[in-house]
């Protein structure tokens, strides 16, 4: 799958690791940019556990780009 900043993810390169998966609607509504910004403030956390945090949305990869540089996201 595409991802943020023009790469790909694989599923089996994740097999065997904590995965956080979370869905939201569309980038930079308000319910969406406050869960993201939840989950950026817990990075060091979900890190710390090994996982690693994937948001999923029907925005388009540079969409997310936008979105994760408005709100200085690190997820």
């Amino acid at each position: 799958m595409p991802t943020d900043g023009g790469g790909q993810t694989r599923l089996r390169d994740l097999k065997g690791k904590p995965v956080v998966i979370y869905f939201y609607p569309k980038d930079d509504t308000s319910g969406c940019t406050a869960e993201a910004i939840a989950f950026n403030g817990l990075r060091a956390k979900f890190a710390a556990a090994g996982a690693t945090i994937i948001g999923v949305s029907p925005d388009s990869a540079a969409a997310h780009d936008k979105f994760k540089h408005k709100h200085d996201l690190k997820i």
